[in-house]
């Protein structure tokens, strides 16, 4: 454990939440371009689904953001990596959320253990909540779009199922 006089939190533990911090920005990217491709295709409540999944994807960020500030981490903003997805088609972009929101989980995971194993138990608290429990509704809703998604139906009434799981 770091020196708690200076900083809340240890420069392990602070690595780590700079990296979620920019893996949440990097979902945000990811599903704005996902809304782009919506949009050209002439979907637009699935192109809303997916500004309302990267606004969320925002707002988790900010919650990294907050929480290392408040403990008095020091950083530099981090690079964001390009995502190299590719899709064509309209199911794809629903089947590699599902995958991200899995990775995105068990990152928040190995922050949480780290945290145990430092006995840094705020960090271990705070990650519990906001960002594992919001974590059960990113996973659930991902799946629940992507079986939308496959169903064989007319994809407007798909739509706008799609976008009442947000609300």
């Amino acid at each position: 454990m770091s020196n708690r006089k200076l900083c809340l939190i240890s420069p392990a533990i602070g690595e780590m939440l700079v990296k979620q911090l920019a893996h949440e920005l990097k979902n945000f990217n990811l599903y704005m371009s996902f809304a782009n491709y919506y949009a050209v295709e002439g979907y637009p409540k699935i192109e809303k689904y997916w500004r309302k999944r990267a606004q969320e994807e925002m707002r988790h960020h900010e919650w990294c953001f907050k929480y290392l500030t408040n403990a008095d981490y020091k950083f530099n903003y981090p690079l964001i990596e390009e995502n190299k997805e590719v899709f064509s088609d309209i199911t794809t972009p629903f089947k590699l959320t599902v995958t991200r929101e899995i990775e995105t989980t068990d990152m928040i995971y190995k922050i949480h253990e780290a945290a145990l194993a430092e006995k840094d138990y705020m960090t271990a608290y705070w990650v519990l909540n906001p960002l594992l429990k919001e974590q059960i509704e990113e996973e659930n809703t991902s799946r629940m779009a992507l079986a939308i998604i496959e169903e064989d139906s007319d994809i407007y009434l798909r739509s706008k199922e799609i976008l009442s799981l947000l609300k």
